[in-house]
């Protein structure tokens, strides 16, 4: 009995040990963040990942294997969430530098918070007998802790506008009346969100080697050095001139995160998804977990962050994980009569979505791909009539096979 109570102490001092550990190098990646340009830093950050891909089209398959996995995106993304983080609870301060040494070591600091946060959620989970789940609980807590820390919302981005374009349908007329737009254009804004993103970098690279090429036959066609006309070629061609000055921005400045200039959205709908410098209160508060993985971060909350004028999406996949949730809830709280009409639709849409998405003839046109036999695809669902929960909604999908085809 002493021995077991001996062993429990020392457990929680490993664990209470690891927390300031992860408190210290929490507070240490906010230093150097907050000493940073956002926009250089961000830029840097989605260089890195570009040339990273680059770097991947000339490694052969054996040397891949040889090399193991790459988390490099998972390691960006938690890293971007700190980032996001620290903007939002920080002012802005009146002097930043950027560094490339302090870049480096803000990654490393970065991959060593995870590692730590691993380390915790063992620890304070270890040998747990009682609780909830009996014997399990040790293993249900270990478990359901790594997931926190480590799940992120990597997709297949060309879906966002599908997604939202669907789910906003039931509140079209209230968001016209809210934000001054419906659903097909907000679901349209969050797809260019995700498309700036994806593509925003090659987009902007092709820009920049346009008007190079431009510039060079200008160049040519006075039979002068490049050098010695560019000013002229800047004040003959402004709209292209200022083309490769936002191709530079997307590029080495984090504008592909620029969601102000690369949506449509209005600025109060962008202004209810974000946060504005030093808004933050809670997650680098006092007390235990301090800055930790362990807390809400920011970005779940609010995906979006204010950098000037402009409102930038620090990664695509936030604007989903949190976005939806963001904008039901500024929705309400800007009017709150349509709460129970709001729930209403969103009970009845949710009831159909399964159905929906498997009946359509874009799905079975989807699924003839994989085989030609299927000629149409039929969604149903029903519920136990004594109960109106929806967890107790049952579905299936009835798909036909056209015997005649091969």
């Amino acid at each position: 009995m002493i021995q077991n109570e001996s062993d429990e102490e020392m457990r929680k001092e490993v664990a209470v040990s690891l927390m300031k550990d992860m408190e210290a190098t929490a507070a240490r990646m906010r230093e150097l963040i907050v000493g940073m340009p956002p926009h250089d830093l961000l830029g840097y950050i989605y260089a890195k990942r570009m040339m990273m891909a680059m770097s991947e089209q000339e490694v052969t398959k054996e040397e891949r294997e040889a090399q193991g996995p790459d988390d490099l995106i998972n390691q960006n993304q938690f890293l971007l969430e700190y980032i996001h983080a620290v903007l939002a609870t920080d002012p802005a301060p009146d002097k930043v530098e950027f560094s490339e040494e302090k870049c480096a070591e803000l990654f490393e600091l970065s991959s060593k918070l995870r590692e730590q946060a691993m380390f915790y959620a063992m620890a304070s989970s270890a040998d747990k007998k009682d609780g909830a789940f009996g014997p399990n609980t040790a293993d249900i807590e270990f478990h359901a802790k790594c997931s926190w820390v480590l799940l992120r919302g990597n997709r297949y981005q060309v879906l966002e506008g599908e997604f939202y374009r669907y789910v906003l349908e039931p509140h079209d007329e209230a968001l016209k009346e809210i934000y001054g737009v419906g659903a097909r254009e907000v679901a349209a804004g969050f797809q260019a969100m995700a498309d700036a993103a994806r593509t925003g970098q090659a987009f902007a690279i092709e820009e920049m080697m346009n008007q190079f090429q431009a510039a060079r036959a200008f160049a040519a066609a006075k039979a002068k050095p490049l050098e010695e006309v560019m000013e002229e070629w800047v004040a003959e061609n402004k709209d292209q001139s200022k083309a490769a000055g936002q191709a530079m921005e997307d590029m080495f400045r984090g504008g592909v995160a620029n969601v102000s200039r690369h949506t449509d959205l209005p600025q109060e709908l962008l202004g209810d998804l974000a946060y504005e410098r030093g808004e933050d209160k809670e997650f680098f508060a006092a007390g235990d977990h301090s800055g930790t993985p362990y807390r809400t971060l920011p970005v779940r909350k609010k995906p979006l962050i204010k950098l000037g004028s402009d409102y930038f999406a620090v990664d695509p996949c936030f604007t989903r994980d949190a976005g939806y949730r963001a904008l039901l809830f500024n929705l309400l709280q800007r009017k709150p009569a349509y709460k129970v009409e709001f729930n209403e639709r969103q009970k009845a849409m949710s009831e159909a979505a399964f159905a929906d998405a498997f009946s359509s003839t874009s799905r079975a046109k989807a699924l003839r791909s994989v085989s030609p036999q299927i000629e149409f695809v039929w969604a149903f669902g029903c519920r136990r009539r004594d109960l109106r929960s929806t967890t107790n909604l049952h579905c299936g999908v009835f798909i036909y096979f056209d015997p005649s085809q091969p």
